[in-house]
């Protein structure tokens, strides 16, 4: 991506949040500029397409201000050796002070004496090397050198502080590319969470106690919330590569007794090498609703134990993965000492493709169809399209290649785990099948359509995609009908909510309710989420007699605060009173498009007359039939003529067409029923 660069501050970058979400980096991460890299955050520039970026990074990169300048987005390691020239005198304090900035060999990097001890003078040096190279992020354990370490030093050689290998790396195919591990595969589409993670990790076991240093409250570690087979441990362990981090884990499956537990967090504390963090997983088995039940007093008082150790010793960190933090015990997952918790999304469409793509990498495929096997696989977890593509591999494992069509028929022999939490559904038909309303169709393809399908669109301009889409106009317009077709277009999974699978009289069930749904939805992106008689679901607070309403309402706002600018996750809804939803659901950012359907005109109707399923005899005039049914909706007119239709099976029960005077029968029905 293209930016103009202007004069900023070091040692970080900043950019404009679209652009860099359209980078894949939304809060921001490492990019390339010109010869060197930078550390990019989001924040406030003059126009979207501009890079502020300090002088020194500058002439690192050899770009001059006012230039324009390629810059991408770049996974870097942790660096484990910089070499330096000259060395810096206090090297500790040198490498606390640059944790987190990338280094590239040629840079010349300043730190100021304002980040250096009392007394201390800045320095200057210039780095000759990283490794591993070519350019590495400095963190808590990264050491400054004069020389770098021999390059054919064994395994067996190496210090014992040194993290080990996560997963051994598969060798190159016969093409020269090297297919990815199984690791690889379910951390697809999860840069941000790892980095995120990574982040934590530096923070609180990195050297120097940043956390007291800095004057923070006491943070033990971070709650990671994943569905099972979605890649959780896995980011857990990437993380910690990462970082620098030596990892523990300790598997919670086959603890049944307090004692037990007590055993192994005492010996992860004192054994762990420092910087180090403790993985447990997963905790709903000794602290859920089906855990230790006999010993949940003991239990937790051992987990709050357990938290005020790791938060009171330096170099130490813990993760706690958890499928689902609502099944867990809340005096545990609510300790002030995990501030944070990190949700692993399951994988949406995109996710779910670049899984198969990876999952195939070693196996001999022909022609895959990629992207038709990520929206089939709305439900499936990482660890269940491997299971697919193992499958698929058996049934071809006679020397044939891997296809499209081998790849869906093992999806269908295979339960997706997720399965459970609804796929929704896509309709059968789409805008062909609607009469009229193309302004309303070239609307809500302009809204669903383009953001799931060409995002670049809005991050070239610097806006998000609209998170919500109201339709409002009298009853029978098509409102539920265009929806349905909208999401066959969009190839998004359809989910129809009513109000009374919300509405709940115990507190806290329909907040619930509406979450779930979210979660749902999120789990088989992408997708529409359509709110029909929107009014009754959320009406205007306070106006109700219940405060039910009141909660969903509230509950609504926070879930589609949550959707703006994903684009993989439409909330449409649906009203015939729009003067009756609460103002907060209409402002932008929510349900912000409001497109009006009105009754249809002369040419909508004629339009669903020549694509009706019923058949017409030749003495119907179809523009005499649009004439007869002014102020008819489409669903009175669709209900016209199937009262037409029956009104010639009374007459002849072996009837093949509806003439013109069962139309007019069914036409005087109707005028009887409104005068009613």
């Amino acid at each position: 991506m293209r930016f103009t660069v202007r004069p900023g501050t070091d040692p970080t970058a900043t950019a404009d949040r679209a652009m860099l979400a359209a980078l894949g980096l939304p809060s921001g991460g490492v990019v390339s500029i010109g010869e060197s890299h930078a550390r990019v955050l989001p924040g406030r520039v003059p126009v979207a397409t501009t890079l502020l970026v300090g002088p020194a990074t500058l002439a690192n990169a050899g770009v001059a201000a006012g230039s324009t300048v390629d810059v991408k987005r770049v996974m870097l390691p942790t660096a484990a050796t910089v070499v330096v020239e000259p060395m810096p005198a206090d090297v500790r304090e040198v490498v606390s002070a640059l944790v987190g900035l990338p280094v590239t060999p040629g840079d010349e990097i300043t730190v100021d004496a304002a980040r250096l001890p009392e007394e201390a003078e800045a320095v200057t040096f210039t780095v000759r090397a990283v490794a591993p190279g070519p350019a590495g992020v400095v963190g808590p354990g990264t050491v400054l050198s004069d020389t770098l370490p021999m390059p054919d030093e064994s395994p067996d050689d190496r210090p014992e502080t040194a993290p080990a290998p996560t997963e051994a790396s598969t060798p190159p195919d016969d093409g020269g590319h090297r297919p990815p591990t199984r690791s690889e595969a379910l951390l697809t589409g999860l840069d941000q969470e790892v980095e995120t993670l990574a982040g934590w990790i530096r923070l609180l076991a990195g050297e120097g106690n940043l956390p007291t240093a800095w004057g923070l409250p006491e943070v033990a570690g971070v709650i990671v919330e994943a569905p099972p087979g979605c890649g959780g441990p896995e980011v857990v362990a990437e993380a910690a590569r990462q970082a620098g981090a030596h990892r523990r884990d300790i598997s919670l499956d086959l603890v049944f007794k307090p004692t037990r537990l007590l055993d192994l967090l005492e010996a992860a504390i004192r054994d762990t090498p420092r910087p180090g963090v403790i993985h447990l997983e997963p905790l709903e088995t000794i602290a859920g609703d089906d855990g230790l039940s006999n010993y949940r007093t003991q239990v937790g008082a051992v987990l709050r134990w357990f938290l005020d150790k790791v938060a009171r010793t330096p170099g130490l960190a813990t993760v706690i993965g958890v499928r689902s933090v609502a099944g867990v015990d809340p005096t545990v997952t609510g300790s002030e000492l995990l501030p944070r918790t990190l949700r692993i999304p399951p994988p949406d469409s995109a996710r779910r493709t670049a899984l198969f793509d990876a999952a195939t990498g070693r196996i001999p495929r022909g022609d895959v169809d990629f992207d038709l096997l990520g929206a089939r696989s709305a439900g499936f977890s990482g660890a269940d399209i491997l299971a697919a593509v193992v499958h698929a591999s058996a049934m071809v494992a006679d020397g044939g290649e891997l296809d499209t069509e081998t790849l869906l028929t093992a999806l269908a022999e295979t339960n997706p785990t997720l399965g459970a939490t609804g796929l929704g559904e896509i309709p059968s038909f789409g805008f062909e099948a609607v009469a009229g309303l193309a302004d309303v169709k070239q609307r809500l393809t302009e809204a669903v359509i383009w953001p799931m399908t060409q995002p670049e669109r809005f991050a070239r301009l610097g806006i998000d995609p609209p998170g919500g889409i109201l339709l409002w106009g009298p009853p029978g317009t098509g409102k539920t009908f265009v929806v349905k077709a909208l999401a066959n277009e969009a190839g998004a999974a359809f989910f129809p909510v009513k109000g009374a699978e919300l509405l709940d009289k115990y507190v806290g069930e329909s907040e619930r309710a509406v979450r779930e749904v979210f979660a749902r939805a999120r789990a088989a992106a992408p997708s529409i989420l359509f709110f029909d008689e929107l009014d009754a679901l959320a009406p205007i607070r306070g106006s109700s007699t219940t405060s039910v309403t009141d909660s969903v309402v509230a509950s609504l706002l926070t879930e589609l605060d949550g959707v703006t600018g994903r684009g993989d996750l439409v909330a449409i809804g649906a009203t015939n009173r729009r003067d009756l939803i609460d103002p907060a659901l209409l402002r932008s950012g929510r349900f912000e498009v409001h497109i009006h359907l009105a009754l249809p005109d002369r040419s909508a109707r004629l339009a669903l007359l020549r694509i009706t399923d019923v058949p017409l005899d030749d003495d119907v005039s179809l523009d005499d039939l649009a004439d007869a049914t002014e102020g008819l909706s489409f669903a009175d007119l669709t209900g016209l003529l199937r009262e037409a239709a029956l009104v010639a099976l009374r007459t002849d029960a072996h009837a093949l067409e509806v003439t013109w005077e069962h139309l007019e029968e069914a036409l005087d029905a109707f005028a009887d029923r409104d005068l009613e």
